[in-house]
C-alpha cells in the first residue's frame, strides 16, 4: 500500500487505540498470523462505524475481527487497518410476542451416535436438547463485539434464556450471526430477529431474519461485505436452572475440543455421501481418522488433532503455509480414495484469491 496514504490516515485516528504492525497472531485461537498494516481497537458501535467510515472514505481495506476463532491469517498479515471489535453492549428491552417473522431452521445431520463404538472423538447433545417455545419471550439487543460466553452468562444471570446451546463456542455476537452458528441441532438463526449493520455503501440498516440467507453456519454476511453492528434477539424468559446446567454440560462435553485452532477444518461430508459409503456418520473426523487414516500427520508444528481429526492444531510455531499444506493433504487423500471434495470451514484473511484458489471445488 501507499505508506503516504496509510500515514495520512493513521494521524486521523484515536492514537490510543491504534497500534502498528501488531502481530495478529495474538488475536487468534490458532496462533498464527503475521502483522497488520494498523491495528485499531474500537471500543463501541459509533467508534466502528466512525473508522471503518473514514477508511472507505480514503479507500484504506477494512477487516473487522472480533475473537480471531474460524479463522487463518497470512503469515504476511493483513494490509490496510484491522478493526478488532470490542463493542460490547447488552440491552434487555423486556417481554416482547413471539416473533411471528420465522423461518425453516437448516437442517442438520447428526453426528455419530454414543452407541457407536468408533472414533476418538464422540460426544451427544440429543439428551440435552428440550423445547422452550412455551416459554415467556424476552427481545434483547447486543453489539456485535459482545462475548459469547459472557452474553450466555449475563444473560443467565439475568434470568434469559435461549442461547444456552451455544455455550464452549468461542467467538462474537457479529461472529455468531455471520456464520449462523450452531449448537447441536439448535442455530442462533431460531432465536435472531434481526441485524443492524453498515453497508457497502456506509449507510445504516436493519435486515429481518428472513433477508438473512441463513443456513448451516451460513448468512448472507458471507458475500455481501456488511459489517455487523447489532442484533435483536427473540429469547425466552424460560426454566434458568436448567439452561444454566444445560450450558455447563454441553460446555464440558464440548472441552474435549482442542483450543489451539480455528474450530474445524473442513465442512462434514453431505448426508448422500455418508450413505453412499455406509459410514456411521457425516463427520469429516471420522474420514480423516478411518478411512484416510492420517492420525498424527503433520507438517512442521502444524498437526491433525488426536482429540478430533477434523481439527488442525498449533503445536507450537506453525505458520499459515504448513496448516495450508496439511489441509491440501487431507483434501488430496479424500479426493483420490473417495472422489469427494472436502470443503474449507475456516476463513482465510490477508491471502490473495490464487493462493488459496485450489483449496475450493471451483
Amino acid at each position: 500500500m501507499d505508506n503516504s496514504k496509510l500515514e495520512i490516515f493513521i494521524k486521523q485516528l484515536n492514537p490510543k487505540h491504534t497500534r502498528l504492525k501488531e502481530l495478529l497472531s495474538e488475536h487468534t485461537t490458532l496462533g498464527i498470523g503475521g502483522p497488520a498494516d494498523i491495528f485499531y481497537e474500537a471500543h463501541d458501535i459509533n467508534e466502528l462505524v466512525s473508522v471503518v467510515k473514514l477508511a472507505k472514505l480514503q479507500k484504506i481495506p477494512v477487516t473487522i475481527l472480533g475473537r480471531g476463532s474460524n479463522v487463518l491469517i497470512s503469515d504476511k498479515g493483513i494490509r490496510g487497518i484491522v478493526i478488532k471489535n470490542l463493542a460490547k453492549n447488552i440491552q434487555i428491552k423486556g417481554e416482547k410476542p413471539v416473533n411471528e417473522d420465522k423461518i425453516d431452521v437448516p437442517n442438520v445431520t447428526s453426528r455419530w451416535e454414543s452407541d457407536h463404538d468408533m472414533g476418538t472423538f464422540k460426544y451427544e447433545f440429543k439428551d440435552l436438547n428440550y423445547d422452550e417455545s412455551d416459554e415467556g419471550r424476552v427481545e434483547v439487543i447486543m453489539d456485535s463485539g459482545v462475548d459469547l460466553t459472557f452474553a450466555i452468562n449475563y444473560l443467565l444471570n439475568e434470568a434469559v434464556t435461549g442461547l444456552q446451546w451455544f455455550a464452549g463456542i468461542p467467538g462474537t455476537i457479529g461472529g455468531a450471526v455471520f456464520n449462523n452458528i450452531h449448537g447441536g441441532t439448535r442455530f442462533l438463526s431460531e432465536v435472531t430477529e434481526k441485524v443492524k449493520v453498515l453497508t457497502q455503501e456506509s449507510e445504516i440498516a436493519e435486515i429481518g431474519i428472513k433477508e438473512l440467507g441463513v443456513d448451516y453456519d451460513k448468512s448472507r454476511f458471507h458475500e455481501s461485505g456488511e459489517i455487523i453492528l447489532q442484533a435483536t434477539f427473540n429469547l425466552f424468559k424460560g426454566d434458568v436452572d436448567r439452561a444454566k446446567a444445560t450450558a455447563q454440560e454441553w460446555a464440558r462435553r464440548k472441552s474435549l475440543q482442542p483450543r489451539n485452532t480455528p474450530g474445524c477444518a473442513f465442512a462434514n461430508i453431505s448426508q448422500e455421501e455418508r450413505e453412499k459409503f455406509g459410514y456411521p456418520t457425516t463427520a469429516t473426523g471420522y474420514v480423516v481418522e478411518h478411512v484416510l487414516n492420517m492420525s498424527g500427520y503433520r507438517i512442521g508444528d502444524a498437526a491433525i488433532s488426536k482429540k478430533h481429526h477434523n481439527f488442525i492444531e498449533n503445536e507450537g510455531k506453525a505458520t499459515a503455509k504448513e496448516y495450508i499444506a496439511v489441509m491440501r493433504e487431507i483434501q488430496k487423500r479424500a479426493k483420490e480414495k473417495l472422489d469427494i471434495h472436502l470443503e474449507p470451514e475456516i476463513f482465510f484473511l490477508g491471502f490473495k484469491k490464487e493462493e488459496i484458489a485450489d483449496l475450493y471445488n471451483n
